[in-house]
């Protein structure tokens, strides 16, 4: 099963209608900050636990409604091929008063949620401050967060590894009331959540147990190219004297570097390394529950904001060779690491889209998403498309832009992939885009092959003067007639087909 199309209303950030065009592909989203990127995270992942859990739609309806638009909101998801493989649409929708995520004869949607695949950021957060006594403790960043919604029969019963954990606390919170609860009680009670909790969580860490938690993990760390290897160590958790509060409950790192034991790891692990560790003890937990399963989705929320380019790459990698069978769902609100995937792991990758949120407000007042797909896979076919796009509603000077911004990444992109010299200098400002075109034309006298057709060099030469002068945007002696911009998108197209980039 792949997601072709999911529908949001009234859900969240989103306000009104919303569609997003999957088409069965992973998905990369860029959004700024308060753009619905989030609301779109939690709406899928709100869609699949509803067919294991009953979910309040009133937390999650957006605020800004009024009382007569209340209680239309929904999530729909359209599915193709189902969960049969039949090449058909299957849609599922959860909204206030109903839902058919879960129904007799189809557990697909239910099947799916328990392989807990969300993450977002703020499940790394304490990564942060996860040292303890000049020791790392992983504690808290498992229980409370890559870990807390990790849910197996055979682990942790009826209920997830944090559901634990949140057990426990309350009975230690609980009070004691001399008639109707005394402190014997509570001991027993308080015993009997923290054993539960210790039962179920020191599993993951027996030594060659197929359920220890690095068996699935070590092998994707190994992946990310840092050389560690890891062995962790669980103290079990205890009451303390008084049973209010909970003591000895570390989750200890011991680390060999390139087969060489580190002594003090908090000193070896950076924020990047850690964050390496934690996504790799997640993925792995995904990868160690049955994969037979129809649906299988990762959503990856912002987890790349602890990463550094040296981690970011290899994981892509990674998504790619270890979750082939998965749907992909990835957002980021950095713009700059958005636009160079785009331009070189997105571009031409048919397996993949994008999308674009951006926060404007309405003219009530309050911010809703503007939601902006890129219909090709080409990083140059969508500046061209835009340009078309801008030209079609009237706006011949941002077309210009975007066709110049086209053209710079053809030339740059044909350059590169040829090996074609051109002037280099260290401020980037400097480098010229006539540069790379008289590169590329010299290029073509010596490369008889080069697909560069006279026809095409004359209308560029033509169009260079007029719309691809990156020195036109303000000139009020110039400005870019429809003729201009029109030839000019027809001969970037063509340009780009001739240079084959």
């Amino acid at each position: 099963m792949k997601i072709k199309k999911v529908e949001i209303r009234d859900y969240k950030a989103f306000y009104g209608n919303n569609e997003f065009k999957v088409d069965g592909k992973n998905l990369f989203i860029y959004g700024e900050n308060g753009s619905g990127k989030s609301s779109f995270y939690y709406a899928l992942k709100d869609f699949f636990q509803s067919s294991s859990e009953t979910l309040d739609y009133n937390e999650t309806e957006n605020i800004f409604l009024t009382k007569a638009q209340k209680g239309k909101g929904f999530i729909k998801v359209t599915f193709n091929p189902d969960k049969d493989g039949t090449t058909a649409d299957k849609t599922y929708t959860l909204n206030k008063r109903t839902k058919d995520t879960y129904v007799a004869g189809d557990t697909s949607i239910r099947d799916a949620i328990k392989l807990k695949s969300f993450l977002t950021y703020k499940h790394l957060l304490d990564i942060h401050h996860i040292t303890k006594d000049k020791e790392i403790d992983l504690f808290n960043l498992l229980v409370k967060g890559v870990l807390k919604h990790f849910k197996s029969v055979a682990i942790t019963g009826n209920k997830e590894l944090g559901e634990l954990w949140e057990d426990a606390e309350k009975a230690v919170a609980k009070p004691t009331q001399s008639r109707t609860y005394n402190i014997t009680q509570k001991r027993v009670d308080v015993d009997r959540a923290i054993n539960a909790f210790d039962t179920a969580f020191k599993k993951l860490f027996q030594k060659n147990s197929i359920e220890n938690i690095l068996k699935y993990a070590q092998p994707i760390l190994d992946k990310f190219g840092h050389n560690i290897e890891l062995d962790l160590h669980y103290t079990q958790a205890k009451a303390n004297t008084k049973y209010d509060a909970i003591e000895r409950n570390h989750v200890r790192v011991k680390i060999k570097y390139q087969n060489k034991e580190i002594a003090k790891p908090h000193f070896f692990l950076n924020k990047a390394r850690l964050s390496a560790i934690a996504i790799s003890i997640y993925l792995g937990m995904i990868k160690r529950h049955i994969q037979g399963l129809p649906c299988k989705i990762l959503f990856l929320d912002d987890i790349f904001i602890g990463l550094d380019i040296g981690n970011r790459l290899p994981l892509l990698t990674i998504l790619d060779n270890e979750f082939s069978a998965y749907q992909v769902f990835i957002t980021t609100y950095d713009k700059p690491w958005y636009e160079f995937v785009k331009s070189t792991y997105l571009d031409g990758n048919n397996a993949w889209k994008s999308y674009e949120f951006y926060a404007r407000r309405t003219r009530k007042g309050f911010e809703v998403p503007i939601i902006r797909e890129n219909h090709s896979n080409s990083h140059i076919q969508n500046y061209i498309d835009k340009a078309e796009a801008f030209f079609n509603e009237g706006d011949n000077k941002a077309a210009g832009v975007y066709l110049r911004s086209a053209f710079e990444f053809i030339l740059k992109r044909f350059c590169f992939g040829k090996k074609v010299p051109v002037p280099f200098y260290l401020d980037n400002s400097k480098m010229k885009t006539d540069e790379f075109w008289k590169a590329v034309k010299k290029y073509k006298t010596t490369h008889a092959a080069c697909g560069l057709t006279p026809a095409t060099s004359t209308q560029i030469n033509h169009y260079t003067n007029l719309v691809l002068n990156p020195l036109s945007h303000h000139d009020i002696n110039k400005h870019e007639i429809t003729a201009e911009i029109q030839g000019a998108i027809t001969t970037l197209r063509t340009l780009k087909n001739e240079l084959n980039v």
